[in-house]
């Protein structure tokens, strides 16, 4: 998997699926990388010519020094996707990498064929960029992040799914492990800055929102606020789901992905 260099970093990358079909890219949420969407990639690569990258300061993505906007990480997406010429793409993004995707279509809309935006808010998720800058401070005081891991499992992971599948919750505990100080705490201070609600009602591409019923960060009315302002927007509630549902729900949301 290589590297490329772009807008004062570099992204480290994969592509899969068949050259010349219709690009679809994957961003991932903060404290995981692109493995996070190993469950959907024998399905995409199928059919399209899929993009998984390491955010900054995530996976094998360099840090650069925090603070980070979330400005420069759709700029950083839309440099990716000219580098390797495979704009407009069809970009999903979960999370974090959802509120990357809206800022992109934002920004550069001529990139962005549609959105998929799963797990995700247009403002800051739990309330002010206060509490996110509060939550990177602590992080930065103490030096230590496995104090974040057991709630982000909670929020993420059922229950159910933690005894059903140990490897895959296995891997989501290493994601979480493996994200380094200065990029988990330059995400942080992204989302704080994200302003997208209302942003979008220009943007003509077609836009579908999912949300997990059961998610305590990224809510359903997190969901209903970003589908508020797109009219064309279409929103579905995974039942049972939590924050992670393509690994938590993927058989109901890989097949919503798909259409």
């Amino acid at each position: 998997m290589p590297d490329i260099a772009v807008n004062g970093t570099s992204l480290h990358f994969e592509t899969e699926g068949p050259e010349g079909a219709p690009a679809v890219v994957l961003s991932n949420s903060l404290s995981t990388d692109l493995r996070m969407w190993q469950p959907q990639m024998a399905a995409l690569a199928a059919r399209y010519r899929v993009l998984r990258y390491d955010t900054r300061g995530h996976g094998q993505s360099p840090a650069t020094p925090a603070p980070y906007r979330i400005e420069t990480l759709a700029d950083d997406l839309a440099a990716l996707l000219e580098a390797l010429a495979l704009g407009p793409a069809h970009v999903v993004g979960l999370s974090l990498g959802g509120m990357t995707a809206q800022v992109l279509a934002m920004r550069r809309p001529e990139l962005v064929a549609s959105l998929c935006l799963v797990a995700t808010a247009c403002r800051p998720p739990f309330g002010t960029a206060e509490a996110w800058a509060a939550r990177a401070d602590e992080v930065r005081r103490t030096g230590d992040y496995r104090d974040v891991e057991a709630p982000m499992i909670e929020r993420w992971l059922t229950r159910r799914f933690r005894r059903a599948e140990p490897a895959g919750t296995a891997l989501v505990r290493e994601m979480i492990r493996s994200t380094r100080l200065e990029g988990y705490i330059g995400c942080c201070t992204a989302i704080g800055g994200l302003d997208a609600c209302g942003k979008l009602a220009s943007y003509q591409g077609p836009v579908c929102v999912i949300a997990g019923e059961e998610d305590p960060g990224t809510t359903v009315e997190d969901a209903q606020q970003i589908v508020a302002g797109i009219a064309h927007a279409e929103l579905h509630v995974v039942p049972h789901a939590r924050h992670l549902m393509n690994w938590d729900a993927r058989e109901i949301f890989t097949p919503l992905l798909l259409n």
